[in-house]
């Protein structure tokens, strides 16, 4: 097992996930784990990157230093490795954040770590501070831009890279993984997805027995339908789903066939839009939008769970389909200093009308491409489970500005045409995610011989594997034309369309 000790990286549970793809168990472990702590069967320890610098309070156990088995630092944990051998780290004047190019030196073609790789290869930086001399008896590997990118600790099992080789835009980082776990560490691949998935069950039955039913919070997305799916395999599942009127238009329905398939699972609408915005109308604030949505929708989640409840016996669970980047992004994270990106609904525990209900949340571990895997091997199709993410709070944190009912009917229209056009097109499964983003910006315009002046549609399509780091896709220039040209024709209130091309980061993959 290869420990992964968190400091607050955004990207920390991807190095375990690279692992466990790779065949390799892996755990995340708190930024205060000594060497003491370490589990028995510890084979390798990496630390991770941070929000926070060297010397900041963070920073790991000096026990480490000493550590016998092989250790590996990434960003903030090569920054720390090479100052207390003897660099020195710096607040950099230029920061790097996104691609770059790193070339092996002549000791790094030797280096088990790094000899796999092609000479040259992309990898992904993120980083403010910078180590600016490395230890004297460090031996750079690899270099970037004249730098030193990575550097190998003599007579120590000590690695350190600056850059993120978990991130998918490092495009040969798994071949470091694989190296360090494997020749390095000495380590079998011998984890598999479907094992985990079978003990899983397992103690969700043992957890859930005797108990009549689950309720179970559903969205119409990929996260809660797994979860109401696996959750179905050992107990019956009462799926509510909220319609607080920000949904896309096809959501529902494609819900309604897929449970249909699973007599365990009984799907109960609440029509709560009036409630919804009667408090949301003319909400500006991205955050507010979020935290009133959740708020409402715990509200009226409970108030129905509430009713159900008051008819059973025993004890109450409830079921959520919170994933590891929802943690994340909410700086939910207990094991290290993350910082708060944005608030998601769904994470945060429960409020205090529902203390006497159990939360269920069995895959809060899980990125998202591993929870399609486990909707495969449970038998959902294919198509639902390649279908692009979705937040919980809908299209209104899709609509740039103070909300308008007859404004997110004017986006819902638009998002139904680039969703029909890019399943059409053959376009769909290419992206890992297409989105549309009203404006609240109106530009002048010629329509039907007249002067028009209407609103801004933004298109933002983005590759990308678990929604840490993402890319604008490359839609063919004549398909980004023609879908544009159908939008403005058919959906009054749009006069101009423009296409996102930032990847993330800097920017985030929805707008809000």
């Amino acid at each position: 097992m290869i420990a992964v000790i968190d400091f607050g990286s955004q990207y920390t549970q991807l190095i375990a996930k690279r692992l466990r793809r790779l065949g390799f168990s892996a755990r995340v472990l708190s930024y205060k784990t000594k060497v003491s702590d370490l589990p028995h069967d510890t084979s390798g320890v990496i630390l991770s990157g941070s929000p926070a610098s060297v010397g900041e309070g963070f920073d790991p156990d000096e026990s480490f230093l000493n550590y016998t088995k092989p250790l590996l630092g990434l960003c903030f944990g090569y920054q720390w490795l090479a100052q207390k051998n003897g660099g020195k780290v710096e607040a950099a004047t230029h920061r790097e954040y996104g691609a770059a190019s790193v070339a092996k030196t002549p000791e790094g073609l030797a280096d088990p770590l790094v000899r796999n790789l092609s000479l040259s290869s992309r990898v992904w930086m993120s980083h403010g501070d910078s180590v600016t001399q490395i230890p004297s008896n460090a031996i750079t590997i690899l270099q970037s831009s004249g730098k030193v990118a990575g550097f190998k600790i003599r007579d120590k099992n000590i690695w350190a890279l600056q850059f993120h080789p978990e991130v998918h835009h490092s495009d040969e980082g798994e071949k470091i993984f694989l190296s360090f776990a494997q020749d390095i560490c000495g380590l079998k691949a011998d984890w598999k997805l479907a094992n985990v998935l079978r003990d899983l069950k397992m103690q969700l039955s043992e957890e859930l027995k005797g108990v009549e039913q689950v309720h179970c919070a559903v969205s119409g997305g990929v996260d809660s339908t797994v979860l109401a799916v696996l959750l179905a395999q050992v107990v019956k599942v009462h799926a509510l789903y909220v319609d607080h009127g920000f949904s896309r238009a096809y959501d529902l329905k494609d819900l309604k066939h897929i449970f249909s398939k699973y007599p365990n699972i009984h799907l109960e609408v609440i029509d709560a839009q009036d409630k919804f915005w009667k408090e949301l109308d003319g909400v500006s604030d991205p955050e507010l939008k979020r935290k009133n949505i959740g708020r409402m929708f715990i509200e009226t989640f409970s108030e129905s769970v509430s009713k159900s409840a008051s008819h059973e016996k025993g004890n109450h669970f409830l079921g959520q389909g919170t994933i590891y980047s929802d943690v994340i992004e909410s700086a939910e994270n207990q094991l290290g200093p993350a910082h708060k990106i944005k608030s998601h609904h769904n994470v945060g525990g429960l409020p205090e009308d529902l203390k006497n209900f159990k939360l269920v949340e069995p895959l809060r571990i899980f990125f998202k491409d591993e929870v399609r895997e486990i909707g495969k091997l449970l038998g959902i199709d294919a198509d639902f489970l390649n279908r692009h993410p979705f937040p919980g709070p809908g299209l209104s944190i899709r609509h740039v500005g103070p909300l308008k009912r007859e404004s997110i009917d004017v986006l819902r229209r638009a998002d139904f045409i680039l969703h029909e056009e890019l399943k059409k097109r053959g376009l769909y499964d290419l992206t890992w995610q297409a989105l549309c983003v009203l404006l609240p910006v109106q530009t002048v315009g010629v329509m039907g011989d007249g002067r028009s002046y209407e609103n801004v549609l933004a298109l933002r399509c983005v590759s990308s594997l678990d929604a840490m780091t993402a890319e604008a896709t490359e839609i063919p220039w004549k398909d980004l034309k023609e879908i544009s040209s159908r939008i403005v024709n058919e959906v009054r209130g749009i006069n101009r369309v423009v296409y996102d091309l930032t990847s993330k980061p800097p920017g985030t993959i929805e707008w809000e």
